[in-house]
């Protein structure tokens, strides 16, 4: 058996949140985790964290099976993590960032100004699980071309309207 990673789940005990990753290489080599979270590096100071090895494989393996953990959390609030592990989008708390390739920031709806970022297009969670997988790849598409970022800003504009 090839354990060159593992995944593994850091548990908040005092609040009942947790972090789930994957690291190629040992569970004593000092790794923590590679969260962009502010919010869990405060609760790494002040609370106490367990963790939990939940598979040991290659590294392929693992971030596999990482992403599948994290697409089953997609709408617990008490997941820390930001990522699908691959960075193809980004949660914060309500919100869902997809990235785009075209690194222009466009606003699907009015986003918290500590959210922004020049990289992805913004949805509310709910607006993100109703449009689904095509939807979603229309809007990226889009987002590419100066033609398409109008045809997207419109179907912004209806969708808050019609609050999608």
């Amino acid at each position: 058996m090839n354990s060159e990673a593992f995944v593994y789940r850091l548990n908040n005990i005092t609040n009942g949140r947790y972090y789930i990753g994957y690291h190629k290489g040992t569970e004593s080599d000092g790794y923590i985790c590679s969260s962009k979270n502010y919010e869990f590096w405060q609760d790494l100071q002040e609370c106490i964290f367990t963790r939990d090895v939940l598979h040991y494989g290659t590294k392929d393996e693992c971030k596999l099976h990482e992403s599948v953990l994290l697409s089953e959390c997609f709408l617990d609030s008490k997941c820390y993590n930001f990522s699908d592990g691959n960075g193809g989008f980004l949660l914060r708390n309500t919100w869902v960032g997809v990235q785009v390739p075209s690194k222009l920031l466009i606003e699907a709806e009015t986003i918290p100004i500590e959210y922004k970022t020049t990289e992805f297009i913004w949805y509310r969670k709910k607006t993100y699980i109703k449009l689904g997988y095509h939807g979603i790849k229309r809007d990226v598409k889009d987002a590419q071309s100066f033609i398409g970022r109008i045809k997207l800003n419109t179907r912004q504009i209806i969708r808050k309207i019609l609050c999608l």
